[in-house]
């Protein structure tokens, strides 16, 4: 049933609603200790900028996980340092990242043919929450 005291429209379902409350973008209300949203950050940084796996670029690119590190970050006790320390580019990290990203493509066995403007937006995607220059 419509539970947000939302007016019923007719043609919808309870089953489409429920759906929808647990697709993909559905937003869900998640309570964590700081603890927790560090263990988290460092897991996911750990992933990014630490793992040699090139199969780790899968979700070190990930929008999905570079969307919940921005929302932990911001609600961190120390998400206004940690604005300021990703604001500006991380030498070592681009170094590590544009090495690994550089044998993931090695270690294709069916090569991809990418585009410049392709290849900088996959290490943006990786490089998150650092700049790339």
């Amino acid at each position: 049933m419509n539970q947000d005291h939302e007016p019923f429209t007719p043609g919808t379902s309870e089953a489409s609603e429920e759906a929808e409350a647990s697709g993909e973008h559905a937003t869900k209300a998640v309570y964590l200790t700081q603890g927790e949203i560090n263990a988290l950050q460092k897991a996911i940084l750990f992933l990014k900028f630490e793992s040699e796996e090139t199969a780790s670029l899968l979700y070190a690119g990930s929008p999905l996980l570079n969307s919940v590190l921005e929302k932990v970050r911001d609600v961190s006790s120390f998400g206004e340092y940690a604005k300021e320390l990703h604001s500006r580019p991380n030498e070592y990290a681009e170094r590590f990242m544009r090495a690994k990203v550089e044998r993931s493509y090695a270690e294709e066995l069916a090569p991809r043919e990418r585009t410049e403007e392709q290849k900088i937006e996959i290490l943006r995607s990786c490089m998150y929450p650092y700049p790339v220059k």
